[in-house]
């Protein structure tokens, strides 16, 4: 699979990802000489960076650190590329002045510590090789009320049994919303006249193991309060949807529904970019 980020600095590198979920300092972090990260609260404390591709959501502290990875790089101890959620002038000088591919825009999430992926600062893309890409849905249904249906998976399913999901199916059509309309209808028995289409969300991205799922988020209104939920669901829930980041549920659910929901309860004030 290929992930789309953005350019910030040309060239092709691969090797395997040295992941760090919080914000890295070059400067005091990172040695010159060795390559090694001293930071006690990241994942890459202890560990060098020689030729791995250095992953981790925005750089902090000293704008001298483009010059740590510069030092580095000479040395052949230093990452071959870097990729970020988002770059500022720290990674954007960083990238230059060692002269090594970096791409912006990448959800951490999607990155596997320790797995082989290829940049290329170019075209701004992370290749996941071997990882499978698989289209899905995920529609909420809401009430006059402002309440949203929930649905607890079950164990007849193939992942996150147990978890508390919206009306969610593989993409098996060329339009998303069509298998939207026919998710809704399987697991809740609402056909077309018993709910309105109200919103599509930007595309998101959910990781389970080799696996990433592409999921086309939607908003539907309906003025049904009941539900007849089919074999892939043991119980069905409507929540206020603050509810929704607190309970047990596939991954990103809430994140969805900020995208199909700008303004409302739970949701954000403006769709994310």
């Amino acid at each position: 699979m290929q992930l789309q980020g953005r350019k910030v600095y040309a060239g092709k590198a691969s090797g395997p990802v040295a992941k760090s979920t919080i914000p890295l300092s070059f400067l005091g972090e990172i040695d010159p000489l060795t390559g090694r990260v001293d930071n006690a609260s990241s994942e890459l404390n202890g560990r060098t960076l020689g030729g791995a591709v250095l992953a981790f959501p925005e750089a902090r502290g000293s704008t001298v650190g483009p010059y740590v990875i510069y030092g580095a790089g000479k040395r052949g101890v230093g990452p071959v590329a870097i990729v970020v959620e988002r770059a500022d002038a720290i990674v954007v000088s960083a990238a230059v002045i060692a002269r090594i591919p970096c791409v912006e825009g990448v959800d951490m999430d999607l990155l596997v510590d320790g797995e082989t992926v290829h940049v290329d600062g170019e075209k701004g893309t992370v290749e996941l090789p071997g990882v499978k890409e698989s289209p899905v849905v995920t529609a909420f249904l809401k009430r006059e009320d402002g309440k949203v249906l929930l649905l607890k998976r079950s164990q007849k399913v193939g992942s996150f049994q147990g978890r508390w999901a919206g009306v969610s199916g593989y993409l098996e059509t060329p339009q998303p919303s069509e298998q939207a309309f026919r998710e809704i209808e399987e697991e809740t028995g609402l056909g077309r006249q018993d709910v309105r289409l109200e919103r599509a969300g930007p595309t998101l991205f959910a990781r389970r193991g080799g696996e990433v799922f592409v999921v086309h988020p939607f908003l539907f209104r309906t003025s049904r309060d009941k539900v007849r939920i089919d074999w892939e669901h043991t119980e069905y829930e409507w929540v206020d949807p603050a509810e929704i980041s607190r309970r047990e549920t596939v991954p990103k659910l809430d994140r969805a529904w900020r995208s199909v929901a700008p303004g409302e309860a739970g949701g954000e004030t403006d769709p994310p970019a």
